[in-house]
């Protein structure tokens, strides 16, 4: 029996009891729409997971702590090579010391007999070469490309979007700060006293309030504002009121101070640099470089401490909504069966003088497994449309079962985009799969059925009343 004979007589035996098969299909339809649905409630719900926690920090970012100890209990130095090491993890993007000065406290100095100052400015120092790696957004301007080897030129920096209102008018009695204010149409109301990006900046180690007798010597030195970063709170205070310059200038203004005034340094003392941070290229990479990082006797901290819980509860949420789903496909399955086998019963005589006829008992196996099959498709292709007009509906009015459980996705919840985040998603990956699985629960529904109808007695199906 040729391909096209089997499917031209399954289609026939199919829509020659049309109730029965639309019922039957019904029950394909729910379970596949119950299954796609369910699972896209807990995509959607894990997809609102990790925006909230893109929202409270970058996720592929590692902070290294100068404490704690190795394998074998001895105390490491995180120094230049302790952070090499970290660079050279597989998966590590960029590793960077995060410098303070430790011997004195920087402050900047503008205009005219440096009326403008700002005390106790955020100076960190960072690898030029990661600056541009480090997740930041430049709002003007370019990144260092490295450190100022001429002393007679600027050092070059950059600096946060709102680090030019930190300065105070030394001069003025009232008014002397500026807000970042703006109007309705998002204009600044009030410039600051200096625009870092133009004007000249000097930092100096010395203080507001410093007696002009005190026995310190200062240092002092120009610095340029090449690039001006987006304020970005997940990213850090540097990124709004901050100065991001290349470590080894901001090391090398600190050794001046540190020989001007004779200080001595106990080197044996020395432990490294207090923070590191480590930019990874997935969050896939955290947990193994995590462990690695803590091998070599550091601490570490990051998201995944929080991400890891937060997925272990939402795989156990979706495992549930999963087996919800799946309860009323294999009820359909039950009932393609039954259907399955009520038609072997009408159809005994018939089956018999195939047989009779000379019909290879393995095509009407195939017929049956393929009115199963396509009982199993068709349902399945229906539910899928289904489900997408429900996921729309729900996205539409922001539904969610955050009152049922806290099940479902976050709804109300926006996104970076500002876009609010789906309450239901479903991927072209997860429509596939529910078809193909709708269609293999049908055909394998029809093997008990099929494989009875093989094992009926020609003789005794044609005398079938």
């Amino acid at each position: 029996m040729r391909i096209s004979d089997m499917i031209s007589m399954c289609l026939g035996n199919l829509l020659r009891r049309k109730m029965r098969s639309l019922l039957t299909v019904t029950g394909v339809v729910v379970g596949t729409c119950a299954i796609v649905v369910m699972v896209s409630l807990g995509l959607a719900m894990n997809l609102s997971q990790e925006e909230m926690l893109k929202q409270m920090g970058d996720l592929t970012v590692i902070t290294v702590m100068n404490y704690g100890r190795d394998a074998n209990g001895e105390k490491k130095v995180m120094d230049d090579d302790a952070v090499a090491q970290m660079q050279a993890i597989p998966g590590v993007v960029i590793a960077t010391p995060i410098y303070n000065p430790r011997y004195f406290s920087p402050n900047l100095y503008a205009g005219k007999n440096d009326r403008y100052r700002m005390s106790w400015a955020n100076v960190i120092g960072i690898y030029s070469q990661a600056m541009p790696l480090m997740g930041y957004e430049l709002l003007e301007g370019e990144y260092p490309s490295g450190a100022q080897t001429n002393n007679k030129k600027p050092m070059n920096v950059l600096i946060g979007q709102y680090t030019d209102f930190d300065f105070e008018d030394t001069k003025s009695k009232y008014n002397n700060y500026t807000w970042p204010e703006t109007d309705e149409n998002g204009n600044l109301i009030r410039d600051p006293f200096v625009d870092m990006m133009k004007d000249e900046v000097y930092l100096s180690s010395k203080g507001a309030n410093e007696d002009e007798n005190s026995d310190v010597q200062h240092i002092r030195r120009e610095i340029k504002a090449v690039g001006r970063l987006k304020e970005n709170w997940n990213k850090g205070y540097e990124t709004s009121r901050g100065i991001i310059m290349d470590i080894n200038d901001l090391k090398k203004l600190e050794e001046e101070y540190i020989k001007a005034n004779r200080i001595v340094v106990n080197k044996n003392e020395d432990t490294g640099y207090n923070q590191v941070t480590v930019k990874v290229e997935t969050m896939d990479d955290v947990d193994p470089v995590e462990t690695q990082i803590k091998d070599m006797g550091f601490e570490t901290s990051s998201m995944e401490s929080i991400r890891k819980p937060m997925q272990e509860s939402a795989r156990k949420q979706q495992l549930f909504l999963g087996l919800m789903g799946g309860i009323s496909l294999v009820v359909a399955a039950i009932g393609i069966t039954n259907t399955m086998i009520m038609s072997i019963y009408e159809r005994t005589r018939e089956i018999g003088v195939m047989k009779v006829l000379g019909c290879v008992v393995g095509n009407i196996r195939t017929i049956f497994l393929l009115e199963a099959g396509v009982i199993g498709f068709v349902g399945g292709c229906i539910g899928v449309g289904i489900s997408y007009a429900a996921s729309f509906a729900m996205n539409y009015f922001q539904f969610s079962f955050a009152g049922m459980g806290g099940m479902g996705g976050m709804g109300g919840m926006v996104g970076e985009s500002g876009q609010p985040l789906p309450v239901s998603l479903i991927p072209f990956w997860l429509a596939a799969a529910a078809i193909v699985f709708a269609t293999l629960i049908g055909v394998f529904s029809g093997i008990l059925p099929a494989n009875r109808a093989m094992k009926i007695s020609a003789l005794e199906a044609i005398k079938h009343e």
